[in-house]
């Protein structure tokens, strides 16, 4: 008979969080399910090392535009900015939002084309960021780096000051634990409280 083991998983207790160098492993676009309102969205899936799910950037928003229809700098082109300088792809949304590449050659199919960077490690920043619904999500800065110590000091430099000026809206560490439903009909207990006696 074989031995049997257990699967030990390595790495646990958020130790995924912070930090870290990520893998590039999926990269999609649904931006035709938001092209009411989205011009990019792109989702960057990065395996990390203690975490056996990819951890999930998200380049999503709309192009500020001229009245000629010309883009402008705005947080969407920042954001496309960051992840390509960081991967070294030179090309990029033309004057009309338009992808291309670096001889400005038409894109036809975004996740195609950055397909090759898939295996890519970056300096990323994995976080849990509360939302305004009072839930906790996963996600993955957008400002990400080239592999490297430079870049991991760079990057914990300017998530530093983010932090300071509350640019980032960390969930505390508890929301893993799932919050007892509470009644509102002035019934029901919170804790070892009954709510009838606050």
């Amino acid at each position: 008979m074989a031995i049997m083991r257990s699967t030990i998983k390595k790495g646990g207790g958020g130790s995924w969080l912070g930090i870290k160098t990520g893998t590039i492993s999926k990269i999609t676009c649904e931006q035709e399910k938001y092209k009411s309102w989205a011009d990019v969205y792109l989702i960057i899936e990065f395996m990390v090392e203690g975490s056996e799910y990819p951890r999930v950037m998200k380049v999503v928003g709309s192009y500020d535009k001229e009245p000629s229809g010309q883009i402008t700098d705005c947080s969407l082109l920042k954001k496309i900015t960051f992840l390509f300088d960081a991967i070294g792809e030179q090309g990029g949304p033309n004057h009309m939002g338009k992808w291309v590449d670096s001889d400005e050659n038409e894109i036809s199919n975004i996740v195609s084309h950055l397909n090759q960077y898939i295996g890519t490690e970056l300096t990323i920043y994995v976080f849990k960021e509360l939302a305004k619904n009072g839930q906790a999500y996963t996600r993955v800065h957008n400002k990400v780096f080239p592999k490297g110590e430079a870049y991991h000091k760079e990057l914990e430099s300017y998530i530093a000051f983010l932090k300071s000026k509350g640019f980032i809206k960390e969930a505390p560490e508890n929301m893993d634990t799932p919050a007892q439903p509470v009644e509102m009909n002035g019934t029901g207990t919170m804790g070892n409280i009954d709510i009838a006696n606050l």
